[in-house]
């Protein structure tokens, strides 16, 4: 194999090509051991995550399969085709100057980086979590959920968030939808007026408008921020806000503003439902104080997930109750724990043995490397044609592109393969003469995809072609 470490090429899409182009022209036969991630790391001179990202793409898409302790293996394929060499180009992984014919870039917002995802020490702790045959986990569970979880979350608020709370103050629960229909049930009916961010999250707001609540449209822009006056004009007692990462506008409440909050909601006896999302992802600054950290009166209701830090499908999130509300948890006003109390204990010992801290801090790493690439591939292709909004932050930033229709724009991306977005569905005003940001989700792409993404939207949006 001979790989040229000059090309612009990656490294990685060399010997992944070199493979495919192998296999599918029957050079690598059905059934071979292809070498050793050592071997090729000490042949080729490159480092072991080139090798293993390569190998990680044909596993993907089906040309090797992985078997435990004795490494990678080709597959039968069912089609195999025989190739004369001076077809193999046109077959090859395209590049910048091709179209994808099978592949769609979708910048959809809440993917995450699952090729980076701890598999083998969840697994682990799944494995060992199940084993333990405990009676707290293996039937239904405590209502508010497994207390040695519990007690690792309210350790962790603490050097991250700044949050000072105790476990029987913690609530576990299966989703942030979900979190906000318990929290409902110590407000409902009583309090049926709900002050919500507009734009903001869609899928709060149709928890809140399926509950029978009377929804308050909170109107917040870039320019004057989150208007606290119309809060205290809207006459409510309870107050959905994400103060630290405003979804989907990307922007961060002033601390003035934040102090402004709490005063209301301590001097009209109401509460404020804190979403912090994606706090774990923020690439320049400090890390902003939450405003549960901030709160000396106890009006703040936290929400927590772990669907952007961990894993969507382990559906695990949690609310922080203010100590008087906690104490309505403990008279059986919640009847039923809905996240697994299997996946509880394999998180509370992914937690415990440090094995989070670590993902996130990797985590970390990789969303800020997309990131970057995702802002300079926008400067590089589309220039001052277009306004980033958020991308100081979070998983996922919006396109202002003046003068041009959004839902033609998406159109028009799908044109060269590419899936994007309209921020509409957040807003809950309408505006027929409005024109609404795209949102670009950026955790489940690879740097290559996000690059070359924009690179092709830039071509059928304003005509600019750089194949560099």
């Amino acid at each position: 194999m001979f790989i040229q470490k000059e090309s612009k090429k990656p490294l990685y899409m060399q010997i992944y090509e070199y493979f495919r182009k192998e296999i599918l022209t029957g050079n690598i036969k059905e059934g071979t051991k292809l070498p050793s991630i050592r071997q090729l790391t000490d042949t080729l001179k490159v480092s072991k995550n080139t090798i293993n990202e390569a190998y990680q793409q044909l596993l993907a898409e089906g040309y090797i399969e992985s078997k435990q302790k004795k490494g990678f293996w080709t597959v039968k394929l069912e089609n195999s085709l025989d190739l004369p060499k001076s077809s193999w180009k046109q077959m090859s992984y395209p590049l910048s100057g091709q179209k994808a014919e099978e592949k769609i870039i979708d910048f959809q917002y809440g993917d995450i980086n699952l090729s980076h995802f701890p598999i083998k020490a969840w697994k682990k702790n799944v494995i060992e979590a199940m084993d333990s045959m405990q009676k707290e986990v293996m039937l239904y569970g405590d209502k508010m959920g497994y207390f040695p979880l519990r007690e690792e979350i309210s350790r962790y608020l603490y050097y991250a968030r700044g949050i000072l709370c105790s476990p029987n103050q913690i609530v576990i629960t299966a989703g942030t939808q979900y979190a906000v229909k318990q929290i409902l049930t110590l407000f409902l009916p009583y309090t049926t007026h709900v002050a919500m961010e507009n734009p903001g999250y869609d899928g709060v707001e149709k928890v809140l408008r399926k509950k029978g609540c009377v929804l308050k449209d909170i109107n917040v822009c870039l320019s004057k921020g989150y208007p606290i006056e119309d809060l205290k004009d809207s006459h409510c007692h309870l107050a959905y806000v994400t103060p630290s990462h405003q979804f989907p506008l990307g922007s961060i409440m002033p601390i003035a503003k934040r102090i402004q909050l709490l005063q209301w909601a301590n001097e009209n006896n109401a509460y404020i439902m804190e979403d912090d999302y994606d706090s774990e992802f923020r690439y320049e600054g400090s890390p902003i104080q939450s405003l549960k950290g901030l709160d000396t009166n106890d009006r703040v209701i936290y929400l927590g997930t772990f669907s952007k830090s961990f894993l969507p499908a382990a559906r695990v999130s949690y609310i922080v109750l203010p100590e008087k509300l906690a104490e309505s948890v403990h008279t059986d006003l919640f009847e039923t724990q809905a996240a697994s109390p299997i996946i509880q204990k394999a998180l509370y010992l992914f937690m415990q043995k440090g094995e989070f801290d670590r993902h996130l801090r990797k985590m970390r790493k990789i969303y800020q490397e997309k990131r970057t690439i995702l802002v300079q591939s926008i400067k590089r292709y589309m220039g001052n044609r277009v306004e980033m909004i958020g991308e100081n932050a979070g998983l996922h930033l919006l396109l202002v592109i003046k003068g041009e229709d959004t839902e033609t724009l998406c159109e028009k991306a799908k044109i060269c393969k590419i899936n994007v977005y309209s921020a509409e569905k957040y807003y809950w005003t309408k505006n027929r003469e409005a024109s609404y940001p795209i949102m670009l989700g950026f955790g489940g792409l690879s740097k290559k995809e996000i690059e070359e993404g924009i690179r092709l939207m830039a071509n059928v949006w304003f005509d600019i072609r750089i194949n560099e």
